[in-house]
């Protein structure tokens, strides 16, 4: 029979910690899975920006119709089919529509998103699940301040009319959310990417 035995440890060993594996306990030992993982990540965010980038008039499509949905909870609001548009105050004199134009798209910050993905990926050591994660977070924030860029921007034109309330809102209330939504997004990547306890030590 074989007896447990309790060997005493050293005490400069006590209360050591162990280093985690520099890609991750699994990776490591398979670096052609690491490779795997990593070219498969950069070439889904490769697909993603050209995507976003090809089919640019559909995805203003589709923001044009959230827009509409969310805006329809205040104030009658539609998308027609097929048209980067958002009409407000519908069955009123005073309607108007709201074009969402390649510049103002979310897609235009999305698609830079996904290629500092990739260079965040391919020479790092960062984890591709956090990273995803991150980018999408960030995508999320990127895609709610522009929404709400829409909403500010059909209200200060429903309160000031179509020359000063689009001005206004355009050049100066619009400008300022999307740089603080900017301004967000980057500061939630730095958040999500930041190293976390004990792995510092292990980046080359």
């Amino acid at each position: 029979m074989q007896r447990d035995l309790n060997l005493p440890v050293p005490p400069r060993l006590r209360g050591r910690r162990r280093r985690p594996w520099p890609h991750g306990r699994h990776s490591a030992g398979h670096p052609l899975l690491w490779v795997v993982g990593r070219v498969t990540a950069v070439g889904l965010l490769a697909g993603i920006g050209f995507t976003l980038i090809v089919f640019q008039y559909q995805v203003r499509h589709l923001e044009a119709a959230g827009a509409a949905h969310l805006c329809n909870l205040v104030t009658p609001a539609e998308a027609p089919p097929g048209a980067p548009v958002v009409r407000f105050g519908i069955g009123t004199p005073g309607a108007f529509g709201l074009a969402i134009t390649p510049s103002c798209s979310s897609a235009l910050l999305i698609a830079p998103l996904c290629g500092l993905g990739m260079v965040l990926i391919v020479p790092g050591q960062r984890q591709v699940r956090r990273t995803g994660t991150a980018l999408a977070a960030v995508s999320a924030v990127m895609v709610a301040g522009n929404l709400l860029r829409i909403g500010v921007i059909a209200l200060a034109i429903r309160l000031d009319g179509l020359t000063a309330g689009y001005r206004v809102s355009n050049l100066v209330l619009g400008s300022v959310i999307s740089l603080v939504c900017i301004a967000l997004g980057l500061a939630l990547l730095l958040v999500m990417l930041r190293p976390r306890d004990g792995q510092a030590g292990t980046r080359a």
